[in-house]
């Protein structure tokens, strides 16, 4: 009998889980309830429920062994990281689909070093004016400037993808016409960066302005893979570069509030994160330093805090469905784990959608 009691003891939330599961709710998700399982037992249980959400299937006993242990390490680290949250809007980690990677493994995998431009700093232009009206908040998902989150897979090309998404957000804006536009041929065509190994955003855009435009993803769809440069129609092109260098969070306000924009971030605490405003917990705050490259979509405020909208590239699963919220207004020098360092942006002429021979440039703003 009191095996039995044990038995229905330790099987009850792993029951009540897997309920949660088949409900649409993921508990797996939910920082509260993930500190109920704390025996060996319980994770297991814990971690056999992951494995049946994400379809996880390895190879060997062994290799289940060494996955479960990575596994209890990173509850462990997700309950002490949840367990110091002071207040409701702050970011808040769960077990995702990446669970069973090690730290190490996932900055191998997802993350990169992020180049910035050699040498000019003697070329910025301080202008921290805005003359046009800056709303209070601002969603370009809600003007259909936006398309939806894609999945880089085991290929670096965050880089291309937010390129393509900055055009599209400028191009869907000018001519009411959202497009999807090829990450895929930025991967495979700009010299200058290096594929899916990572690439370097500013240079992206300068091929796409030399190139006369870009196609879309539809005609030149997305691999995961490096390929040969095909050069297909260019759909929709772009003039100019704009960036902000080393800015403020009023300049980059200014621009979002015209146009979604791209920039980096050191994103090495993101593999858990769920949903919440992220605050840079284990960023330098004077740091330059950059991992990942994204799209800045919008701006809010919750509970009193500011925060930026930003566009991933690791799926709908991961995230608020795809987005992170960055604390902003945070009084970080480059903004929180240097957001505010390099952000980029394209414009356009008037024949938006025609080839353009306009030089790579770049209007310089700090």
């Amino acid at each position: 009998m009191i095996n039995l009691f044990l038995l229905c003891f330790l099987c009850a939330p792993l029951m009540c889980l897997s309920s949660s599961i088949s409900g649409g709710f993921s508990i797996l998700r939910d920082h509260d309830s993930l500190r109920k399982f704390a025996s060996e037992e319980q994770v297991y249980g814990l971690f056999r429920l992951w494995q049946k959400q994400h379809r996880r299937v390895y190879p060997n006993p062994q290799e289940e062994a060494n996955r479960f242990q990575i596994f209890q390490s990173n509850l462990k680290h997700i309950n002490e990281m949840n367990a110091k949250r002071e207040s409701p809007s702050q970011s808040r980690l769960g077990l995702n689909k990446f669970a069973d990677l090690s730290p190490e493994e996932f900055r191998e995998i997802y993350l990169h070093n992020v180049n910035m431009a050699p040498n000019t700093a003697t070329k910025f232009k301080k202008d921290d004016s805005c003359d046009h009206d800056v709303p209070a908040s601002l969603d370009w998902r809600q003007k259909n400037a936006v398309t939806s989150v894609k999945d880089q897979e085991n290929c670096k090309s965050d880089w291309a993808f937010s390129v393509v998404g900055a055009i599209e957000g400028i191009n869907a804006i000018n001519t009411g016409k959202l497009i999807e536009l090829s990450a895929q041929q930025l991967v495979d065509c700009d010299p200058k960066s290096h594929g899916c190994a990572g690439g370097f955003y500013f240079d992206a855009f300068g091929w796409v302005i030399d190139n006369g435009g870009i196609d879309t993803a539809a005609d030149y769809p997305y691999t995961a893979t490096n390929g040969s440069c095909q050069q297909w129609k260019k759909a929709v092109s772009i003039s100019a570069l704009s960036f902000i260098a080393f800015g403020t969070d009023d300049a980059i306000l200014c621009a979002v509030a015209q146009q979604p924009v791209t920039t980096s971030v050191n994103a090495v605490d993101f593999q858990f994160y769920t949903g919440g405003i992220y605050g840079g917990d284990n960023c330098d705050k004077n740091s330059t330093t950059a991992t990942l490259v994204v799209l800045i979509v919008g701006y809010g405020t919750e509970n009193g805090e500011d925060y930026w909208i930003v566009k991933n590239t690791w799926g709908q699963d991961w995230g608020e469905k795809g987005y992170i919220r960055i604390k902003r207004n945070a009084g970080w020098p480059y903004g929180v784990c240097a957001l505010n360092f390099a952000v980029g942006y394209p414009t356009q002429s008037t024949s938006s959608s025609s080839s353009s021979s306009t030089s790579y440039g770049a209007v310089l703003q700090a």
